[in-house]
């Protein structure tokens, strides 16, 4: 769990900070008033701290000045947009400036025709999309948050949500973003730069590399009809299957919800959900689109459904649908309304883990019940996105060590499974401890030279995200500098690297999870032929050159070929530069915020950081009427 930060800073720190505070002045408001510091300096779950002083820029073209006097004058800042943040991402102390980004919140430009829209980064999230509705477009990352959540805070998060399963995170759909790096120079990062793809490792960064000072967000048309449709099963495995075998029709539903048993139990205590009580877990689906695609699409979902769920329910019209998706969307009100000590948690799985992971969840449950009352689960289950939300008596002694216990096992079991300590709140302070246990040393390290490069002083975001050094992480000073020369402008793709290593060419397919794992020298023209007998398609796997491998389509990627790897893109086994070591970033879930996105540096990279030796990518199945 997040904990309180202590004072420790220290009066040569309250020294600089006034010192700054004279100076920063011009370019922002001062506030000293305890109330509003201790206000401003929590999050969701009112975990954070009190700052030295907090300081509301004036625009966003103070911003470089303001980082400019931060490093002059050694003060760490804290950068605060929405405080939706659920790890305890944001810890102001009394040495620190918080960073209150929230009142840049200006729409700057809705381009409907390109389906584009620049925004500075405190504009919220639902805000936005009020704004865009008259257009006819959106913006798709839709967390449970967004009438909290900032657009920047979805970009430093990497945001999701319930439609992300079509439609993608956040990621997917930034085309660039303006960016004061912490010794207050700009930067513009974009989706179209060659070269190691900076943007990528920019997004999901917590707010540790940068601050976002203005962003151009893809849109989309808002869907003609959405429908939904909930099925309920006796069990989680009965479960899981349906929704691969929804999937394996071709069919991409808009949205897959879980609810288990508890859960379900759990929010009827507080409203009546709808839901069958007797049920061991629900699924709620979202079908959208045109008339045309959705009256194709229901019909499959729905027969898969009734030929394996005990419940099926169907909800066609607004009223109806947003009745059978409020349980699963309040979910979050109710336990903050619930009156009982919770712990909201986030790991993800691969998809076809769902089942395993909900065993080990509740069996964690169980074996800590002197202290915990119950353990519900929801989540994204077209992702493998779970939230175990822990419920305790406040006034149990026990409760404390049991949700300690019981969360450590929980991450534990996501990662013997294949997944990752969190797939969209973060590392934060919360998970800094199982930052160890996701990464080897080396991975570890890699990241550390990311901080580095950015934020040389350590004065952004201090203490967020990384564990402490340790003796075990080897030299990767090569890896730093050539973050350094992508970030300086100085990276030179015409430098001899090679861009594969390992001499893997073994490829395989989990139709459950719909991922495809590639050897890096497995040539375009086996992969094409793979797909095709297995009846899936990739969008990573170009057409044309089919003599190269799949790990130099990667390596040299630009244009139309970079865009699509970028998208499909979910893990790579790979050779740090400095040794040649393995290490592996990303893995077959389909979320991961935990730590940088380093896989993003390889794309583009002509071998700069290493060579790669295997991929993970997205796929797809063919439609069946193909």
């Amino acid at each position: 769990m997040p904990t309180h930060t202590s004072q420790k800073d220290g009066t040569a720190g309250s020294v600089a900070i006034g010192r700054f505070a004279t100076a920063a002045a011009a370019h922002g408001d001062v506030t000293t008033d305890e109330d509003i510091l201790a206000e401003r300096g929590r999050d969701y779950w009112g975990v954070g701290g009190v700052a030295g002083l907090l300081l509301r820029p004036h625009g966003r073209d103070d911003i470089g000045a303001i980082m400019r006097l931060a490093s002059e004058h050694g003060v760490p800042i804290v950068p605060r947009g929405g405080a939706s943040n659920c790890s305890g991402g944001m810890m102001p102390t009394a040495g620190r400036v918080l960073l209150d980004l929230s009142g840049l919140d200006e729409i700057l430009e809705v381009d409907a025709e390109n389906r584009r829209a620049r925004v500075e980064p405190g504009v919220i999230n639902s805000d936005l999309q009020v704004a865009l509705a008259p257009h006819g477009v959106c913006f798709s990352p839709d967390p449970v948050s967004a009438h909290l959540a900032t657009v920047g805070g979805n970009i430093i998060e990497n945001a999701g949500g319930p439609h992300a399963l079509k439609y993608g995170v956040t990621y997917n759909h930034i085309v660039s973003v303006s960016v004061v790096l912490p010794d207050g120079s700009a930067r513009t990062f974009s989706a179209d730069d060659d070269g190691p793809d900076l943007l990528g490792v920019l997004i999901g960064s917590e707010g540790t590399l940068g601050i976002i000072t203005e962003a151009t967000v893809a849109l989309r048309p808002i869907a003609t009809v959405t429908h939904s449709l909930m099925g309920a099963f006796a069990s989680a495995r009965e479960a899981a299957d349906t929704i691969a075998a929804v999937i394996a029709s071709g069919v991409v539903p808009a949205a897959v919800e879980w609810l288990d048993r508890a859960g379900i139990a759990g929010l009827q205590q507080f409203y009546d959900t709808g839901y069958p009580l007797d049920a061991d877990s629900i699924v709620l689906i979202d079908v959208d689109g045109t008339d045309a695609e959705v009256a194709r699409d229901q019909p499959i979902v729905e027969q898969v459904l009734r030929e394996r769920a005990t419940e099926v329910q169907v909800a066609e019209d607004e009223k109806d649908r947003d009745a059978l998706w409020y349980g699963r969307l309040n979910a979050p009100n109710s336990v903050v309304q619930s009156g009982k000590g919770f712990f909201i948690g986030d790991v993800t799985v691969p998809r076809d883990r769902i089942p395993d992971m909900q065993e080990a969840i509740q069996a964690a449950a169980t074996r800590h019940s002197d202290g915990l009352l119950f353990i519900a689960v929801c989540g994204h289950a077209g992702d493998g996105d779970l939230h175990p939300t822990t419920f305790y008596d406040k006034d149990n002694p026990l409760a404390a060590a049991a949700l300690a216990a019981a969360n450590n096992e929980i991450i534990e079991a996501a990662l013997r499974l294949g997944g990752t300590i969190t797939g969209e709140h973060g590392v934060g302070t919360e998970k800094i401890q199982f930052m160890t246990k996701r990464f080897t040393p080396v991975e570890i390290a890699v990241q550390r030279s990311i901080k580095k490069a950015f934020d040389p002083a350590g004065v952004l975001n201090p203490g967020i995200m990384l564990p402490a050094p340790s003796p075990d992480e080897p030299d990767v000073s090569a890896f730093g500098a050539a973050v350094c020369d992508a970030l300086t402008g100085r990276f030179d793709p015409d430098q001899a690297a090679t861009f594969t290593a390992g001499h893997d060419t073994d490829i395989k397919v989990n139709l459950g999870n719909l991922s495809l794992t590639v050897g890096a020298e497995a040539t375009v023209e086996s992969v094409n032929r793979f797909l095709d007998e297995n009846g899936v398609t990739c969008t990573a796997v170009p057409a044309t050159g089919r003599e190269r491998t799949i790990g130099e389509v990667v390596a040299t990627a630009t244009g139309a070929e970079r865009d699509h790897i970028r998208h499909a893109l979910l893990g790579a086994d790979v050779r740090v530069i400095d040794g040649q070591t393995p290490a592996r970033f990303g893995a077959e879930t389909m979320k991961d915020v935990a730590g940088y996105d380093v896989k993003r540096l390889y794309i583009g990279a002509h071998g700069a950081f290493g060579a790669l030796v295997t991929l993970i990518f997205k796929v797809a199945v063919k439609p069946i009427s193909t």
